[in-house]
């Protein structure tokens, strides 16, 4: 069992460019990994953006020289926003990225195999710099969680294993699964919202349902925390039955999605109901 870090401690994560328009949302995830080692406790509860808990002070900066274009979160353990042994984790370095329309796609985490290669030794490293002393447990622990994702990933292929590959198409609320998709093999027919924050036009929704009838889709499917209410209409013009509006992945949900696994582990669930 690993000590807790000492007050004052601090852990940055450094989210890159392509991050830092959803980074209050993945620190969610990213906060799940940091629990995982067991080295950090519930200091990072406050990882969700600015006037958190009194006791879990935080603030956000701007990242400066070499990391100009990324954002800092900066997370105090404990009490005084000092920042001390400042620990850069660089998520997403190295990682083989999707383009879509010119845009690097920063949804990795949705690909178990990722997590486990690239973000897991970023972490397991960052607090191996940060608490030298609990070298060998750190890295016990990271290895530990390292089998639990391989025994995630395994899992999901076989549940996914049961829908017929006629059936392995995705229309989705916004532009998280395409490297779900790659990983498992599905295609990507359409996303409904392409410009965060901006509704779809009625010419867009109209070749979107075209797009969608022309390609069999069996299912749309919505995350938790979007209104529903665009996807049940593509449904209705698309003449689809299914409409599944329960999906996690910027952000965990309750029991059982309420870790990374199990998030994992409920879209798959999910995703199997409707199209299988």
């Amino acid at each position: 069992m690993l000590a807790h870090m000492p007050r004052g401690s601090i852990a940055v994560l450094v989210l890159t460019k392509a991050l830092r328009r959803r980074h209050r949302a993945l620190a969610d995830v990213v906060r799940e990994l940091f629990r995982a080692h067991g080295a950090i406790e519930r200091s990072l509860v406050g990882l969700r953006g600015l006037g958190g808990p009194a006791h879990l002070p935080h603030v956000l900066q701007r990242g400066r020289g070499d990391h100009q274009d990324v954002e800092d979160l900066v997370v105090a353990e404990h009490g005084g926003l000092r920042v001390r042994a400042a620990q850069r984790v660089v998520l997403g370095d190295g990682i083989p990225t999707i383009t879509v329309d010119g845009e690097t796609n920063p949804h990795f985490w949705l690909d178990p195999t990722l997590v486990e290669r690239h973000y897991l030794p970023a972490i397991r490293d960052a607090l191996v710099r940060l608490r030298p002393d609990a070298t060998d447990d750190i890295t016990t622990a990271a290895d530990a969680y390292a089998r639990r994702l391989q025994t995630l990933d395994a899992d999901n292929t076989t549940t996914l294993a049961a829908i017929p590959a006629e059936h392995r198409k995705l229309v989705t609320f916004h532009d998280a699964f395409p490297y779900f998709a790659q990983h498992y093999g599905f295609e990507l027919v359409g996303v409904i919202l392409e410009n965060p924050g901006q509704e779809p036009s009625a010419a867009e929704l109209a070749t979107l349902v075209r797009e969608v009838k022309a390609a069999g889709v069996p299912a749309v499917f919505s995350e938790a925390q979007f209104d529903p209410k665009l996807a049940r209409t593509l449904a209705d013009e698309a003449g689809i039955t299914k409409v599944v509006t329960t999906l996690y992945n910027d952000t965990l949900g309750p029991a059982p999605a309420d870790t990374y696994i199990g998030l994992m582990t409920w879209d798959v669930d999910e995703i199997v109901k409707a199209l299988r």
